[in-house]
């Protein structure tokens, strides 16, 4: 678990933009998971997004028109996954989500379309989860519920998980914690050494 930090326009979003693979970066390389991501073409960019990425977002993205049962299970069956609903079912059980399955976005409170968003990242079994300001449109302790259920699903899956966040907080929960200033890494700092400020 990474946390990554920094002030407005540091680069934090277009990083985790370049690591799905979302923009092209004008110089350089991206290597997620050993995978070069300039050598892949936009068809197996988008298969290496779905089967490889889950990604988290302040705004949660969910279709409005789809229930939660839909909105989660939608990766799967692009996929083509046989068992998508049933997995998509299991998923929203898992973030506490079954007597909602059936509820579109609109009628969710903001903390369960976060966790509708949650279960929709984690139902295809990716390797890495990013996740962007996930708590940023959520209360206190609607935030605390949210992040303590990434943080278990993190852990138990065995998923790595780079979370974006303004709160140091949050950040501190993870097991390393580095700084972007002007898209440079400024601070590193790990569980047995000084937070960073």
């Amino acid at each position: 678990m990474v946390g990554l930090t920094g002030p407005s326009g540091s680069g934090k979003s277009s990083l985790l933009a370049l690591i799905a693979g979302v923009e092209r970066p004008v110089g350089g390389r991206v290597v997620v998971g050993g995978q070069d991501l300039a050598a892949l073409d936009a068809d197996r960019l988008a298969r290496f997004r779905r089967e490889r990425l889950g990604i988290v977002f302040q705004a949660f993205h969910l279709l409005p028109a789809l229930t939660a049962l839909e909105n989660v299970a939608l990766p799967l069956e692009l996929a083509a996954v046989p068992d998508a609903r049933k997995r998509a079912r299991e998923m929203l059980e898992q973030v506490g989500l079954a007597h909602r399955l059936d509820h579109r976005p609109p009628h969710l409170s903001g903390g369960e379309q976060q966790r509708v968003a949650i279960a929709r990242a984690f139902v295809p079994r990716p390797a890495l989860i990013l996740a962007d300001e996930l708590t940023g449109n959520l209360d206190q302790q609607t935030s605390t519920h949210v992040t303590d259920l990434l943080f278990d699903l993190v852990t138990q899956w065995g998923t790595t998980l780079l979370l974006v966040t303004h709160d140091l907080h949050l950040a501190r929960r993870t097991q390393r914690c580095l700084r972007l200033e002007d898209g440079r890494i400024t601070a590193d700092a790990h569980p047995n050494l000084s937070p960073v400020a």
